[in-house]
């Protein structure tokens, strides 16, 4: 195995702000294809998956926020970083294993074939185009309370 055969990611933010993120994504991708996700909130552990699969496909823990995945295999999990990306810049950073940095926010749908080359059906396509389309997410309203 070579230092480009996996992806290491990061989390830049808190774990809930992570999460919100993520289904910030899986929301938009739930348009083309049902996505599950379960938080654990006694452990601290979320898990998304596609509905059609019983195996998570990311998991976020509080106590680590890293992980790794193999870039051959299911591309879900980075096509979510990817438009976790988009959705809020520098929420995560992703480096291949041998720390040469990869900039989610360039990323061109095009790209995908190269990037992930199992990323070959064409609801991959489909759920990175809308990834590298997402708007910023909406910065969360905070309640003030009133003055005394």
């Amino acid at each position: 195995m070579t230092a480009m055969d996996s992806f290491m990611w990061r989390g830049m933010i808190k774990w809930t702000e992570l999460i919100a993120v993520a289904g910030y994504v899986l929301d938009q991708w739930n348009s083309v294809t049902r996505f599950v996700t379960h938080t654990d909130l006694r452990e601290h552990i979320w898990t998304a998956r596609h509905e059609s699969v019983s195996q998570p496909f990311l998991m976020f823990s509080d106590d680590s926020l890293r992980g790794s995945m193999p870039r051959t295999g299911n591309p879900l999990a980075l096509l979510l970083l990817i438009g976790m990306v988009r959705a809020r810049p520098g929420c995560v950073d992703v480096t291949f294993a041998n720390g040469q940095k990869i900039d989610l926010a360039r990323f061109d749908p095009v790209d995908l074939v190269s990037l992930l080359p199992q990323a070959t059906h064409p609801a991959h396509k489909k759920l990175a185009a809308i990834a590298v389309a997402l708007e910023p997410m909406p910065a969360p309203v905070v309640a003030v309370p009133p003055a005394r």
